[in-house]
């Protein structure tokens, strides 16, 4: 049993929207999960009925899925049916932003995946406000992949090392029992990653003897504990995890938490990384708010945000 029961998958007609779809077949294929393929239609429009040879309006009082269904995701359907799954298609009328939100709602335990243009905007449908929308208000996991035209998209995807940024609080290590299923069902390696918020690089690496006093020494020994601080935590992490018979690598960086954890997606390339985020603007350390927004627009590795479950009280 896996925290993840159903995959839904929104598309818009885009060949970019279709980006989401092998990461869909990974998600599946690790954990067993159901994927349903969701096409929302905002408006009316004719749809020629073979069966009764007429022309027929398609509107909220006549959805007529039977219809729109082989229409709309008939090729997405088929495509992943050449991967070997088997998607269920659903159409629904109305406004993206509620619409997705609402099928999300009518299943266990669901993930949504979508994918982002990142930098310069999202482009139509699903990739602009609708997408930002969706993870801000979202309550169940949302995996972002970056949207690619069909011959630049991942025939196959393997997830073998997933990503999960730590600061030390409760609320980042909420994103850790997914991250855990999903290294049981894959057998990926687990890597945890801290940074250490010491901005040591603004620093000058030769104060001379004016800047060198007791109080830039005091700065310097912080920077010390708080790295120490940091490894100390996530190699106590590790060592739990391992006990499991999980593979887990931990890697310490010191400086700006946007700067350090970008760098890190781009050298370490993981094939996924798992963290948490407040949504709803809310922030909370350093991830919650700006960090995870900024990898969203900046960095190419699919990211699976989770919302923070609030203590009682807060």
């Amino acid at each position: 049993m896996t925290s993840i029961g159903t995959i839904v998958v929104p598309l818009d007609g885009s060949q970019l929207a279709e980006t989401a779809l092998p990461y869909a077949a990974a998600l599946a294929r690790a954990v067993g999960a159901e994927i349903v393929l969701l096409r929302v239609v905002e408006e009316m429009r004719p749809l020629y009925d073979a069966r009764r040879r007429e022309v027929v309006w398609v509107d909220p009082a006549n959805p007529r899925q039977e219809l729109l269904s082989p229409e709309l995701l008939g090729a997405a359907v088929e495509r992943l049916a050449g991967l070997g799954l088997k998607a269920q298609p659903v159409v629904r009328l109305g406004d993206p932003r509620k619409e997705i939100l609402a099928e999300a709602e009518q299943h266990a335990d669901p993930v949504i995946v979508l994918a982002s243009h990142g930098r310069g905007g999202l482009g139509r449908v699903l990739l602009g406000s609708v997408a930002t929308r969706v993870l801000q208000l979202s309550t169940c996991p949302v995996l972002v992949v970056r949207a690619r035209e069909t011959d630049a998209q991942p025939a196959h995807v393997a997830f073998t090392q997933i990503a999960v940024p730590l600061d030390g609080s409760r609320e980042a290590e909420q994103a850790l029992p997914i991250a855990l299923d999903l290294v049981r069902a894959t057998g990926a390696t687990l890597q945890l990653v801290r940074v250490a918020e010491t901005f040591r690089h603004e620093l000058p690496e030769d104060p001379g003897p004016v800047l060198r006093t007791p109080s830039y020494e005091a700065i310097l020994q912080r920077f010390d504990q708080m790295e120490a601080e940091a490894r100390d935590y996530l190699q106590a992490t590790a060592e739990q995890l391992r006990e499991q018979g999980l593979t887990v690598t931990v890697e310490v960086r010191s400086g700006d938490p946007w700067d350090e954890l970008l760098d890190y997606t781009r050298t370490t390339r993981p094939d996924l990384m798992v963290m948490t985020t407040h949504g709803r603007g809310g922030v909370a350390r350093w991830f919650f708010g700006s960090v995870a927004d900024r990898l969203l627009t900046h960095s190419d590795v699919p990211l699976l945000l989770i919302r923070v479950r609030e203590a009682e009280g807060d």
